[in-house]
């Protein structure tokens, strides 16, 4: 900007400075944050700024969210017979939506008339994306069908994804007839939406009905919309029909394909099939990757199978695969499991990468699953010393581990240490100390946790008390713990049900 500055500088001396030249260098200002700058420069100029200098600096100023500057300079234009174009309003309209003031964007579509100015396609479909985004579905279609001009299929995609989101399937039907008859044709990104919010909500047989539309409309589903299928069978157990699915694609199917299966396969302990599918991987050029390698070592370390996993472990290399972060909080993860906590430790010692969180993690369920308590506080020290500061899941692995071996009080010393570490309790913390307090028969301690919690209490929270109460036959008090969780709206479950029946039985003293 120096260099500008000077040239600038030479140029006004000279008399060869014109809009074109100080237009430049506040561009330069407004890419720096020097909006200061731009400001003053704009101000100062010794030639009439024209209507691209103005919305470079907008542009700044927009994306810095300085709105009331913006609407000054807007003014501004105005009064020095520089009248604002569909430039100067796209760009304050994208902005004002990409950061939720959806009404004031609406109010400058409004203003666009009285400059002479037309909103087109862009403005609308960054407008009705916005309503979509916002859940304010019913205006994103409001707006679609109040357009000036003729709606594309960007922004008939961003009212149906607004549909999608709200899980209005109906509507959904609706607005695609209607997009077909004003000639609109549904895209392959239509239909890739379609079936990914279908399979986000578990209607897989919806997402396969529309795949077999999509030909009618001249479209051809590619990998990505078969990956999302395939992925979407396997989490719902349905394996025949994510392999079906993978063995008819008309496309070439990819790592990701095989990887969705592979899941799903592993999920199902179907260890035969995975084995053949691997095979069927190489066979057709599909190289194994990392994530092939992590979804069957940890799918077997969570079945038990560690040993299975070692060997799946140790042929990475052979398929030009190395081991990540992932790969070993697994395995370290299945050996504390398995109780091998000396094997995990020896693993985590010799990891290549650096530890995360999750590696940390799973040494520490192994050291408390061995009640090796020394062992664990001091894993936590280390974990700050070597910059991964433990977080709450650190800490409620402890508690928890403390308050189901009946060692509450010194879970509750782990408790005070949170905020040194910068951790905060959460419900998960609460309600391990409150059922170890209930277990051990400390009702008043339980029940005092129960009162001073930093976060709402839950279901689990009040059960847990319950629980105690109901058992050392405090029904008062029981009575009073169901009548907080009502006053405090917080839904009653099966497990309280079964604990409020107590209190009701007819003759009980209380």
């Amino acid at each position: 900007l120096a260099d500008a500055e000077r040239a600038l500088a030479a140029a006004a001396l000279s008399g060869a400075a014109n809009v074109v030249t100080y237009t430049t260098l506040i561009n330069g200002y407004c890419r720096s944050g020097r909006l200061a700058d731009a400001l003053a420069l704009i101000a100062s100029m010794p030639v009439a700024p024209d209507t691209y200098t103005y919305n470079t600096v907008l542009m700044g100023l927009c994306g810095a969210r300085q709105w009331e500057d913006a609407e000054e300079l807007m003014a501004e234009m105005v009064r020095n017979h520089c009248p604002p174009n569909e430039v100067t309003f796209a760009t304050q309209i994208r902005a004002f939506c990409q950061n939720g003031l959806l009404d004031r964007a609406v109010q400058l579509l409004d203003r666009m008339p009285r400059y002479g100015c037309t909103p087109d396609v862009v403005i609308y479909s960054t407008l009705v994306n916005g309503f979509s985004e916002q859940g304010r579905v019913d205006d994103a279609i409001e707006l679609l069908n109040g357009m000036l001009c003729k709606p594309n299929t960007v922004c008939y995609n961003a009212a149906l994804k607004g549909l999608c989101i709200a899980q209005r399937w109906e509507d959904v039907g609706e607005l695609i007839v209607g997009m077909v008859k004003k000639d609109c044709l549904p895209n392959e990104a239509t239909f890739s939406m379609l079936t990914s919010c279908l399979c986000q909500n578990g209607l897989v047989d919806c997402a396969v009905e529309v795949l077999e539309q999509m030909h009618k409309y001249g479209c051809r589903p590619d990998v990505v919309i078969y990956n999302t299928l395939i992925y979407s069978f396997s989490e719902q157990g349905r394996v025949e029909d994510a392999l079906k699915l993978l063995n008819s694609m008309p496309c070439s199917p990819d790592v990701i394909s095989f990887n969705a299966a592979l899941k799903g396969l592993c999920r199902a302990e179907r260890w035969d099939d995975a084995e053949e599918l691997i095979g069927q991987m190489l066979r057709e050029d599909c190289p194994l990757i990392e994530m092939t390698f992590n979804i069957l070592i940890d799918s077997l370390c969570q079945s038990g199978r560690v040993n299975y996993a070692i060997e799946v472990f140790e042929q990475m290399p052979n398929f030009g695969c190395t081991p990540d972060i992932v790969t070993y909080s697994s395995l370290i993860n299945g050996l504390s499991e398995q109780g091998l906590v000396e094997s995990a430790i020896e693993l985590f010692q010799s990891m290549p990468c650096k530890p995360d969180i999750f590696g940390y993690n799973a040494v520490l369920k192994g050291l408390c699953k061995a009640a090796r308590w020394e062992d664990a506080g001091e894993l936590i020290s280390k974990m700050a010393r070597k910059d991964c500061p433990p977080n709450e899941i650190t800490f409620n692995i402890l508690i928890n581990s403390l308050c189901q071996k009946g060692l509450v009080d010194r879970a509750i010393e782990v408790f005070e240490q949170m905020p040194k570490y910068g951790s905060t309790p959460d419900i998960f913390t609460y309600n391990a100390l409150i059922n170890g307090f209930s277990e051990q028969g400390r009702l008043d301690d339980a029940r005092k946790i129960l009162s001073t919690m930093s976060c709402k209490p839950d279901a689990v929270s009040y059960n847990s008390a319950l629980k105690g109460l109901c058992r050392a036959e405090r029904w008062k008090e029981a009575e009073e713990v169901v009548a907080e969780m009502l006053r405090k709206k917080c839904p009653p479950n099966e497990v309280t049900f079964k604990y409020a029946n107590r209190l009701f039985v007819p003759n009980r003293v209380t």
